[in-house]
This record gives structure tokens, C-alpha cells and sequence, in this order.
């Protein structure tokens, strides 16, 4: 297990250009919008950017789920990587173990480098229980976009994982709440996304 996870952390060093637009993208987003004056009242303001730093930090998430794991998947299955798991003294559990533990690393460094833009840039103010609170809730919620992942990784053809990969994604963040707030939609659709999508409830955990 322990030469798995050296390993794991050597193509995520080669990959590192991808680690780094994944974490910098959605922190980007969120320095530029949370630097827009909403209003003359400073608590809406301060509101508006500890909700949008939250939701950043799950859309961040989101793209190492949905890209990032069934992309390194799929790479050791055409590399013949899995194929020399399989016949290997090495169990296939600890294999995936590797791989999750992977994209939990990621995971937690989005979180960690998201708030840390939001405390020192944006001046986020909580307890540290609501810190630590909210970091270990997006966590649990990534078990949601790991299940993703895991669907899209056993579509066969890579383009096809590409495309179908982009259109849930793009549709889970918008009507999830991720690049609009749910509000702005008609009404009638409103409670359809509250109800029953989870990129809803993942991003009203702040």
C-alpha cells in the first residue's frame, strides 16, 4: 500500500498543471466575484462571500471527482497499469484505496487553499469549529462526486467519458447553485432543485 500511494503522489507531481488549474480556477471565480460590492449593507456582503466561498470550494471538489478520478482510472486501464495490478500480489482493493486516497488529498488541499484565500484575502471571520465544521461536511459530501466518478469511469470510450463527464458536470453546477444562486431560476423549478439535487445541499452547508 505504501508504494502505491509513492506512486500515486508521483503522477500527481507530473500532473501538476491540472492539480494546480483545478484548485486555481474556482479560487479565481471567487476572488473576482466576492470582490463586487452587493449592496451598502457590509453583513449581506459578508453573507453573500462565506456562501460563495463554500460553494468555490465544492465546485473545486467537483472537478477533481468528476475529470481528475475517472480520468487516472481510465489511464491505468489503457497504460495496462491495472492489468499488472490484477496479476500482482498486490490486492485490487488496495489499488482503488490508492486512488481514493488520492483524490482525498486533492480534495482537502482545495478546502485548506480555498479558506485560506477566503480568511487572509477576503477577511472570512468564523469560530473554528465552523471551520473545521464546514471542511469536514464538503469532505463527506466529495463521497458524491467519487460516486460520479466511478459511473463515468466505466463508460468505454474516453471521448465519449469526456463528453457525457461535461454535460453532467456543467448541468449539476448550474442547477445546483454553483454559478447562480437557485433563486434566480423560475419559480416553478425551484423546489425541484432543493428537494432532490445534491450539488444543492452540498452547497448550503456553509
Amino acid at each position: 500500500m505504501k508504494a502505491l500511494l509513492k506512486i500515486e503522489w508521483i503522477k500527481t507531481w507530473r500532473s501538476w498543471p491540472v492539480f494546480i488549474m483545478s484548485i486555481g480556477m474556482p479560487v479565481g471565480f471567487f476572488l473576482l466575484y466576492s470582490g463586487m460590492e452587493m449592496g451598502p449593507d457590509p453583513e449581506p456582503q459578508k453573507a453573500f462571500i462565506l456562501s460563495y466561498m463554500l460553494t468555490m470550494t465544492g465546485f473545486s471538489m467537483s472537478s477533481f471527482g468528476f475529470f481528475t478520478f475517472p480520468y487516472m482510472l481510465r489511464e491505468d486501464q489503457t497504460e495496462h497499469w491495472l492489468t499488472y495490478i490484477e496479476h500482482s500480489k498486490i490486492s485490487i482493493q488496495a489499488y482503488y484505496l490508492s486512488k481514493i486516497f488520492r483524490v482525498l488529498m486533492n480534495f482537502m488541499v482545495a478546502i485548506i487553499v480555498t479558506f485560506c484565500v477566503g480568511a487572509f484575502v477576503r477577511d472570512v471571520k468564523m469560530p473554528l469549529s465552523h471551520w473545521l465544521g464546514s471542511g469536514a461536511l464538503l469532505l463527506l459530501s466529495s463521497l458524491v462526486f467519487l460516486s460520479f466518478g466511478l459511473l463515468l469511469a466505466q463508460i468505454k470510450s474516453q471521448q465519449i467519458m469526456a463528453i457525457v463527464g461535461n454535460i453532467v458536470f456543467s448541468r449539476s453546477c448550474i442547477i445546483g447553485g454553483s454559478w447562480m444562486p437557485v433563486t434566480m431560476f423560475p419559480k416553478w423549478v425551484q423546489p425541484y432543485f432543493r428537494s432532490g439535487h445534491p450539488f444543492y445541499h452540498i452547497n448550503q452547508f456553509g
